[in-house]
């Protein structure tokens, strides 16, 4: 291979993770035409992008993005997989497919650069997904506003309650309120003396 041709597809593979900084490695061995067809469709619809990679060349690029512990990753059949919404959302179909299939395996990645092991792939499948995350923040970030506002809702709502019990009770000129003095006696004992 020619000194140019791996310099298009070294630029190839920097323009296609472009600013991605978070990846897998795989290595698809073992799997026939029809199984890495229908693995490589299923990473399609969930807008993840695979590619086998050319150790050598790979090794150079990691190392410019400054991912150089990939290498240790690249040996034998590689094949680089990344996209998706998020690193949990790739790091959970990966792990899918490779237990339906049963043949592939993943040898480890970069987490925003970040090299980490098929052990702690796996750790990263049980985290939430980046909307739930966000959904998480947003109750978190809204729950002492709401608080307040019912804090806030909840006298004025007294109030008003009082106001209307109190103006529906001025309609009645004879009553009088609860604890107001009476001319009266107030006890047996006292209207006898």
């Amino acid at each position: 291979m020619s000194k140019y041709v791996k310099e298009l597809m070294m630029d190839q593979l920097r323009s296609d993770l472009d600013s991605g900084r978070s990846v897998l490695i795989l290595d698809l061995k073992g799997l026939d035409a029809v199984a890495e067809y229908q693995f490589r469709r299923d990473m399609r619809k969930k807008s993840i992008r695979v590619r086998a990679l050319k150790n050598t060349l790979a090794r150079r690029v990691f190392s410019e993005m400054g991912m150089d512990g990939l290498s240790r990753y690249l040996e034998g059949p590689s094949v680089l997989v990344w996209g998706g919404d998020g690193v949990a959302e790739l790091a959970k179909e990966v792990s899918a497919q490779v237990k339906t299939l049963k043949k592939p395996e993943i040898k480890g990645g970069a987490v925003d650069g970040v090299v980490i092991g098929p052990g702690q792939v796996e750790e990263i499948t049980r985290l939430p997904s980046r909307e739930a995350l966000i959904g998480r923040v947003v109750s978190l970030a809204l729950a002492p506003v709401q608080r307040i506002v019912a804090l806030a809702g909840s006298p004025a709502g007294n109030l008003i309650g009082q106001l209307k019990t109190l103006s529906e009770g001025g309609d009645n000129e004879g009553d009088e309120p609860a604890g107001a003095p009476s001319d009266g006696p107030t006890s047996p004992a006292e209207g006898e003396a």
